[in-house]
């Protein structure tokens, strides 16, 4: 019964290392929103500026990623990262979208979907500008 009882473990631990090989960006992608539900209620309620911040902060994760896989010349996923950026800048500008912090996030978002187009139309977007991007994001962080 023991050597039955290790053997199927063994084999499910096998079977969930194998699916996270095949599906790592899916994987890593459920594991980040699990994460922040966790932390969203260990915490309790969220300030305003708390979910405008992790937003930006997915948004900078997302360019990084887009940068990453671009630079290893992975343009359809360098693509749905930035698409991902894009999603978190929207949610962020939703949360406030009439005050400065929602202006400049705006702006922001425009220059991102600026880079993704280009991406795909199959235009090259050189890492500085890339860089300029995660900077302005960084700077838009209060």
């Amino acid at each position: 019964m023991k050597i039955i009882r290790t053997v199927l473990i063994i084999g499910v631990i096998f079977g969930l290392g194998y699916y996270t090989g095949q599906k790592p960006e899916e994987v890593k992608q459920k594991l980040r929103e699990f994460s922040g539900v966790v932390l969203e209620n260990t915490i309790g309620g969220v300030d305003q500026q708390t979910r405008v911040q992790r937003q930006i902060l997915h948004a900078q994760e997302g360019l990084l990623e887009g940068k990453a896989f671009l630079l290893d010349h992975r343009f359809v996923e360098a693509t749905e990262e930035f698409e991902r950026a894009l999603h978190h800048l929207d949610q962020a500008s939703m949360i406030d979208p009439q005050s400065p912090l929602g202006q400049k996030i705006e702006m922001v978002k425009v220059k991102v979907q600026e880079a993704r187009q280009n991406l795909a139309e199959g235009r090259t977007v050189h890492p500085r500008i890339l860089e300029d991007l995660r900077r302005e994001l960084q700077n838009i962080l209060p």
